[in-house]
């Protein structure tokens, strides 16, 4: 019965990813997730399009079968079916994310609502992660949703104080990061600061520290590397909300035993 319901679990991560990549896209130009819209991406002019899922680049309206989480993409060779453009690869990925972070979450929650408020949390992680990896901004919105769920847990768990002052110290860790400037160029975005009032407020102590070694080592590690191969310059902007949010599910999801075996 347990393997069944992360079965199902797993199913139904996938198809919020697949409404992730839906909302990136329909967030950034300013659209309704539910309604028709009015702007059609990449190549096609101006007009009234549905409410449901559209081709990135022709307009035309999706099938069921064009939305399949993963298969969909597999199948169609990453191409869209009705025009034959490709498809970014990161559609397939945040899918299949969705879907094991969704599993991690069913056997790692102690009660049944921890384990909803965690599916929605998980969820606009991922889309924060999607969005500001593509466009190097983070949605003021969903920054202040998770803020928002981040704090109904805390209340949940008992409301300690501790992690309040976690929330406000790492705040202004990363507000004093982002008054930074390498000729000219900020180091960290305001939305980086948002995030990390909710990663304190999430994780709390010592699980912050955790979260942002890895954020800090990893983004380095990358950094280093997409020089390396002239991907990027020196000085080019890399967007850091990924690598917290990496280290905020890994903290998440195995702090408790990391710490352990550290002996923090």
């Amino acid at each position: 019965m347990e393997f069944f319901l992360a079965v199902m679990v797993f199913v139904l991560g996938m198809c919020i990813g697949s409404f992730i990549n839906m909302a990136v896209w329909r967030v950034a130009y300013r659209e309704k997730l539910f309604r028709a819209t009015t702007r059609v991406a990449h190549t096609v002019g101006a007009g009234l399009m549905p409410a449901r899922s559209f081709c990135d680049f022709c307009g035309k309206q999706l099938s069921w079968y064009d939305n399949i989480p993963v298969f969909s993409w597999l199948f169609y060779r990453g191409k869209s079916r009705c025009c034959g453009k490709k498809l970014p690869l990161l559609y397939p990925i945040i899918e299949l994310l969705t879907g094991i972070l969704f599993v991690l979450n069913f056997y790692y929650s102690s009660t049944y609502l921890l384990l909803f408020l965690s599916f929605f949390i998980l969820g606009l992680l991922i889309f924060e992660a999607a969005f500001d990896f593509k466009y190097m901004v983070i949605p003021d919105r969903s920054a202040y949703a998770l803020i928002g769920l981040a704090a109904i847990r805390w209340l949940i768990l008992g409301a300690k104080i501790e992690y309040l002052y976690t929330a406000l110290l790492s705040a202004l860790f990363i507000f004093i990061l982002h008054k930074i400037k390498i000729k000219g160029q900020q180091a960290m975005g305001d939305g980086d600061i948002f995030l990390a009032f909710f990663m304190g407020l999430f994780l709390g102590f010592p699980g912050i520290i955790l979260a942002f070694y890895l954020a800090f080592i990893v983004g380095a590690v990358v950094g280093i590397i997409l020089i390396m191969k002239k991907k990027v310059k020196k000085l080019s902007p890399i967007p850091f909300g990924p690598f917290l949010i990496l280290g905020t599910g890994v903290a998440f999801f195995w702090g408790e035993e990391i710490m352990k075996i550290i002996k923090f």
